[in-house]
């Protein structure tokens, strides 16, 4: 099978567009906040994190998501 210039072009396009989940693809927005060291939590939508849990921390809840980058 041989296909000219358009056509070949036109297959890649499709192909990387096509080929990889939108970002929309992570965890809900809105995901439950953090009650346990190492529970997975959403830093920004679409950027995922890490709870941890503050040190000398006087409030009620003291863990907070932090980035893995």
């Amino acid at each position: 099978m041989s296909c000219n210039a358009f056509q070949c072009r036109l297959l890649l396009v499709l192909l990387i567009n096509c080929a990889c989940p939108g970002s929309s693809a992570g965890p809900a927005e809105g995901s439950a906040p953090c009650s346990s060291v190492g529970q997975r939590c959403q830093v920004s939508p679409g950027k995922l994190g890490s709870c941890v849990l503050i040190d000398n921390c006087g409030r009620d809840n003291c863990y907070v998501c932090q980035s893995q980058h």
